[in-house]
């Protein structure tokens, strides 16, 4: 007798969405009709090992059409349930962390990059009261104001409705002092952040258990 297999629909179906597991909702969420499903189970399941839960809300449309061939509105279309179940999550329980300064933030930012290989550069974005409303991976390998500037931040905080944003990038070498170019890309946001009246609060660089600010060097 052959192995019986189910796939993913089957087990959501039999589970229920809410006990189902992030893989099968992932493949669901991948699939155009229910008899597919099973075809991205390894797909989801390779988004996910890369990725982290956490950092499925980081997917771009690319990563979508790399691993599972996902055209254009296809990719938007599960780009925005996931981003609509992260809003909706931070609706429910409103901002979770406040930054009082260069040290919250970089638990905060810490957090978000743990297990990052590469250089990642974060937005997170505050309300008035200094509440982180949510982070966001903008760019991901080396830093360069070409490809990361302040059309990319900016464009997300007036997403967010945010009053003020603090930027973090992470030094894979664990060193984390600031670089010229990092200086220059604070700078640049700086000045862009007060002519919108979204200011900059601070950049903060990670390395290996230690991070500098760059607010607290006089760099901002």
């Amino acid at each position: 007798m052959g192995e019986i297999t189910e796939s993913p629909w089957t087990r959501v179906q039999s589970l229920g969405i809410k006990s189902a597991s992030p893989l099968d909702l992932l493949s669901v969420c991948l699939t155009r009709s229910s008899r597919d499903t099973a075809m991205n189970e390894q797909a989801a399941g390779k988004l996910l090992k890369r990725a982290g839960l956490a950092g499925l809300a980081d997917l771009s449309r690319s990563d979508l059409h790399s691993s599972v061939g996902l055209e254009d509105f296809e990719a938007h279309r599960v780009l925005a349930a996931i981003e609509l179940g992260r809003k909706a999550a931070m609706a429910g329980k409103g901002a979770t962390d406040t930054v009082s300064g260069p040290e919250s933030a970089f638990r905060i930012f810490e957090r978000h990059l743990d297990g990052a290989k590469q250089e990642h550069f974060c937005a997170a974005f505050l309300n008035t009261k200094g509440g982180v409303i949510s982070v966001r991976t903008i760019h991901v390998g080396t830093l360069n104001m070409s490809l990361v500037g302040p059309r990319e931040v900016f464009r997300e905080a007036v997403r967010e409705n945010a009053a003020s944003i603090l930027v973090s990038h992470n030094h894979p070498s664990g060193d984390p002092e600031p670089s010229p170019e990092d200086i220059r890309l604070t700078r640049r946001l700086a000045e862009v952040g007060d002519l919108l009246d979204i200011p900059l609060h601070d950049h903060i660089i990670i390395g290996t258990d230690k991070y500098v600010s760059l607010k607290d060097r006089g760099l901002l």
